[in-house]
């Protein structure tokens, strides 16, 4: 998706969330599903699914940044990890249902490491402590 298309789905977003949409979409091209707080790709690239909100979140771990970008892959996390994920980063989101696992993070490179060290954590590869330190 080019620029000037980006700007016209996102035109009244927070800078934060505009510019962070504009890189999917300059990676993925044209969302599938576009409405007024949201756009959506189905399969880009590896995800299942990438979901670019309006509505960004402050977050301070590993560093301060803004949360906008989801990614989606599908996992399924035994019960037991539950806890550990959640105690690595409040970003990363399990969905038993569903059978999926999300990271939701300022770009796409973020929620790809967020989600390798959260299989680290559930096949017993690293500790929390050795996930957030890395």
């Amino acid at each position: 998706m080019s620029a000037q298309k980006s700007s016209k789905h996102v035109e009244n977003w927070p800078q934060e969330s505009r510019e962070a949409a504009e890189l999917v979409a300059e990676q993925y091209g044209e969302p599938d599903e576009v409405t007024a707080t949201q756009l959506v790709w189905h399969r880009p690239g590896p995800w299942k699914r990438i979901v670019a909100t309006k509505v960004f979140y402050d977050h301070y771990f590993p560093a301060p940044h803004h949360d906008s970008i989801e990614s989606v892959i599908d996992y399924r996390v035994p019960p037991e990890k539950f806890s550990d994920v959640a105690a690595f980063d409040g970003s990363v989101i399990v969905e038993r249902t569903a059978g999926e696992v999300s990271a939701r993070c300022h770009d796409e490179q973020a929620n790809f490491l967020a989600l390798n060290l959260m299989h680290d954590i559930v096949t017993g590869a690293r500790s929390v402590e050795e996930a957030r330190a890395y």
